[in-house]
């Protein structure tokens, strides 16, 4: 049971770590639209 738990912490956490790269990779390509 714990290994299953520990299994779903460390999945959500690197969905998540996944999603904010992608966020902040949008974030940079729109920043780098802007100034140019």
């Amino acid at each position: 049971m714990f290994i299953f738990i520990a299994g779903l912490f460390v999945g959500s956490f690197s969905m998540l770590l996944i999603m904010s790269l992608m966020v902040a990779a949008k974030r940079g390509d729109q920043l780098i639209e802007t100034h140019q």
